[in-house]
């Protein structure tokens, strides 16, 4: 039988959509208790921090929320921390910040609810419906995550060391998911994993994110399906194709190449080549003449010349994508690249960083107007900002990583579809009436 919740958690998540999905599952986990939630960290019976260790900045600002967190919380609550950073250095957290009560690395997820209970006897039995898995995003958008993990060994990359090899979740489970996000009137499903187009072929055999594309289209048949996080290495023609051939999946690809010189992709163990790349782009955008391209790239990796820079300027100038960002590198522990020699000068990554970013914002400011000027596009409106000002997105504008097409009408409610007219620019933004 349903009780109301006697006690409540307050829950920290950090990092990127991956980990969104998994403060999803943990918080799904403690409802499953009869724990309710809070945002209020100082009456909490439970404070969950989910934390990320993908990259050094990353790190210290998890450790600074477990720290406030600690001092924070109510005298006799339970403080349990999860996500990559406990999985990265669960040792030597352990030894620093003693006041967490529970360190939870993923193997330990589906402990939390036992954890839970031991620590709080009182709670009433509590069992949930197979359909109450909590939403942690706005109603109207909501992440899926396909698979775990991921089977590439960039040299860059720390995450396969501490999420391990690629898992693909079964098909019937990620159906059955986006049929309930459907019915709970999710307008956009946004499918993502370390490597999307990789799903399939350790569970399958095969590569089965064609199929899959297939079966969510038909279980949410009015939501946009967008897809995060695919690799030109198998990026296929199926793939191209089921894109082009559902009206469900947007015509928006999210690919990390991460660089364009072929020494440079070589070294970052990418195992692609720039004409290959550049072919993929090619197929698709012949497939999708609408298509949007976002990616992000590395400069100043180990070894990186003047000359591999260049090149990496003169595919933005050809390619000429709609979303490109820049990371500059850093060494991260146990990776391949933290301990190759030639690392480039701090000073030149950040001169190299700001001219790639000055070139793409050449590229931006040229395309936006020929491309989105008095064009008439569906958009999904995101957030009120004003009482009559509200950010809304078109198929090429995904969540929190974009820009934002901006609406000027009172009369409008945040997660509904409506068909407006592109009449100008504000920036990197679209203004629409």
């Amino acid at each position: 039988m349903t009780t109301t919740a006697t006690r409540s958690a307050a829950l920290i998540s950090l990092g990127c959509a991956k980990n969104l999905s998994d403060s999803e599952d943990l918080v799904t986990a403690l409802k499953s208790t009869g724990v309710g939630l809070t945002d209020d960290i100082s009456s909490a019976s439970v404070v969950l921090v989910n934390t990320c260790g993908f990259i050094e900045s990353a790190k210290q600002e998890s450790i600074d929320h477990i720290l406030s967190a600690a001092e924070d919380r109510a005298p006799g609550s339970l403080l349990v921390v999860a996500g990559c950073l406990t999985e990265r250095y669960l040792d030597e957290l352990k030894a620093d910040i003693p006041e967490v009560d529970c360190w939870l690395p993923f193997n330990d997820y589906e402990r939390l609810p036992a954890l839970i209970r031991s620590a709080f006897p009182d709670l009433p039995e509590h069992r949930l419906t197979h359909d109450q898995r909590s939403q942690l995003t706005p109603p109207h958008f909501s992440f899926l995550k396909i698979a775990e993990g991921c089977d590439n060994t960039c040299n860059f990359c720390a995450i396969p060391l501490f999420r391990g090899k690629h898992i693909s979740r079964p098909e019937e489970e990620l159906v059955e998911q986006a049929r309930v996000l459907a019915a709970r009137g999710v307008k956009e499903i946004n499918l993502i994993s370390q490597h999307l187009d990789y799903y399939g072929k350790d569970r399958y055999g095969e590569y089965r994110l064609p199929q899959l594309l297939r079966q969510l289209s038909t279980a949410a048949p009015e939501s946009w399906l967008r897809l995060h996080y695919c690799y030109p290495n198998d990026f296929s023609d199926d793939l191209i194709a089921t894109m082009a051939e559902l009206p469900q999946v947007l015509p928006y690809v999210d690919m990390p190449i991460q660089h364009a010189s072929d020494r440079m992709l070589a070294t970052m163990g990418r195992r692609t080549t720039r004409a290959h790349i550049e072919a993929r782009l090619d197929a698709i955008r012949r497939a999708m003449p609408e298509v949007v391209i976002r990616s992000t790239f590395i400069v100043g990796f180990p070894g990186e010349r003047d000359e591999d820079h260049q090149q990496l300027l003169d595919f933005l100038q050809c390619q000429r994508l709609d979303h490109a960002g820049c990371f500059t590198y850093s060494d991260e522990d146990g990776t391949t690249a933290a301990k190759m020699p030639k690392k480039v000068d701090s000073s030149l990554i950040q001169q190299r960083h700001d001219s790639f970013m000055r070139t793409q914002a050449d590229i931006v400011r040229e395309d936006l107007p020929r491309r989105w000027m008095d064009q008439e596009l569906d958009l999904l409106v995101d957030e009120q900002v004003d009482f009559d000002t509200f950010h809304c997105r078109h198929y090429g504008q995904a969540s929190e990583v974009d820009n934002v097409t901006i609406v000027r009408d009172d009369g409008l409610q945040v997660g509904s579809l409506i068909r407006r007219h592109i009449t100008g620019i504000q920036g990197y933004d679209l203004l629409a009436s």
